[in-house]
């Protein structure tokens, strides 16, 4: 075999290998499709209605940042509802024991009673004092009276 014949036979080589991956090629992008018929000869079936059920994911996981708990921030729903004004009992400082324990004499309703800083006796708490005033809270309302003589 001289040189041209090794060319020619090298160049049909190159032509059939390289014509083989175009085909291979052409074919993957232009498949056969076989040809459907307008009329099927399956019977109609009607779709069976499936109930679906609704699924809600919680999360509560921590937050990579602040190491915290995520959780979604709750509605607050605002409570209307008519204050009646608070009608304090007829209250009356009297006055003063000076000893160990400052003690605090206080007419309610005409009933006297002795009182300690803190301390409770018909819902009203005696908060501060001083030798001319107190203040007590009945149902988380504060009142000041003054010593009477």
């Amino acid at each position: 075999m001289n040189k041209n014949q090794k060319t020619y036979l090298l160049l049909c080589l190159v032509v059939i290998v390289w014509g083989s991956i175009g085909y291979q090629v052409y074919k993957n992008y232009n498949p056969n499709l076989p040809e459907i018929s307008e009329t099927s000869s399956l019977p109609d079936v009607p779709k069976q209605h499936i109930a679906q059920t609704s699924y809600e994911i919680l999360v509560e996981y921590r937050d990579p940042f602040t190491g915290k708990l995520f959780k979604k921030p709750v509605k607050k729903i605002k409570k209307t509802t008519s204050k009646s004004p608070v009608i304090f009992p007829k209250i009356q400082f009297k006055g003063m024991i000076d000893g160990v324990k400052k003690s605090y004499i206080i007419s309610i309703n005409g009933h006297q009673e002795i009182f300690q800083l803190n301390q409770t006796y018909q819902q009203i708490t005696l908060r501060e004092a001083s030798k001319k005033n107190i203040t007590v809270v009945y149902k988380n309302k504060p009142k000041k009276y003054t010593l009477e003589e």
